[in-house]
């Protein structure tokens, strides 16, 4: 174990490599979730249909699959085409992998909420986006939150999948340092303790976020209220008919 001090900056590096890929990747996959799942709930069924088909395709295969696919196998069936880097393959690989589950949690939200709304919306005049946007998302936001919350956590654990095509993350890091110093139980029991604290940190952000939400802080707002006023009583010497 104390042959592990030595590369604990490297590991630190490493970790804030996971940690940017993870951030930006769970951003990225919450982008393409609302755009997919407001498809996905779309009353066009081409919209709908294409949505479904995107979904479905990203969910077909390991992420490992598509990583492989983006760094490696795009640019040779496509000469033509830029080659990304190692890290942005993962960023986007993850980004939309990640929202292709997203997608579901979204339209499920989105069903969630009564369909008058939407169509009450249109009667006064909104145009169906701003409808959407204004009206459905927000009251949406709050189931969607928990469940991408969750996500996000299994996204954090996806990262280790960047090391496969050379991002000197955590994981690749903690490969190298075990190469060097054969402590296998102990790089592997750090680099666990770090994805655990990723996942910590990552969990706690999602319930700030949802404690912040407009519909969930009125919804507490009213409890505390209804808690707070006194009961009613009768007074003193008055007569209470059934």
């Amino acid at each position: 174990m104390l042959a592990l001090v030595g590369y604990l900056p490297a590991l630190l590096d490493g970790l804030l490599t996971t940690a940017l890929v993870a951030v930006l990747s769970i951003a990225g996959a919450a982008v393409v979730s609302v755009v997919l799942g407001v498809a996905r709930s779309a009353r066009r069924a081409p919209v709908k249909a294409a949505a479904g088909a995107a979904v479905e395709l990203l969910r077909g295969a390991s992420a490992l699959i598509y990583l492989f696919w983006a760094y490696y196998a795009l640019p040779a069936f496509f000469p033509g085409m830029p080659q990304f880097s190692p890290f942005v393959a993962s960023v986007l690989v993850l980004s939309l992998v990640g929202g292709a589950y997203g997608a579901e949690i979204v339209a499920g939200a989105i069903a969630s909420i009564p369909r008058g709304q939407f169509d009450a919306c249109l009667a006064l005049g909104f145009p169906p986006r701003r409808a959407m946007t204004h009206v459905i998302l927000p009251q949406a936001a709050s189931q969607i939150v928990p469940g991408f919350g969750s996500l996000a956590i299994d996204m954090v654990k996806w990262t280790s999948i960047v090391s496969f095509v050379g991002v000197q993350d955590v994981l690749y890091v903690g490969n190298a340092v075990r190469t060097l110093t054969y402590e296998t139980v102990a790089v592997y029991a750090t680099i666990g303790a770090l994805y655990w604290l990723l996942c910590l940190l990552t969990s706690i952000g999602f319930q700030a976020i949802e404690r912040a939400l407009p519909l969930n802080r009125a919804l507490r707002a009213t409890r505390t209220e209804a808690r707070s006023a006194p009961a009613l009583r009768p007074a003193a010497g008055a007569t209470v008919r059934p």
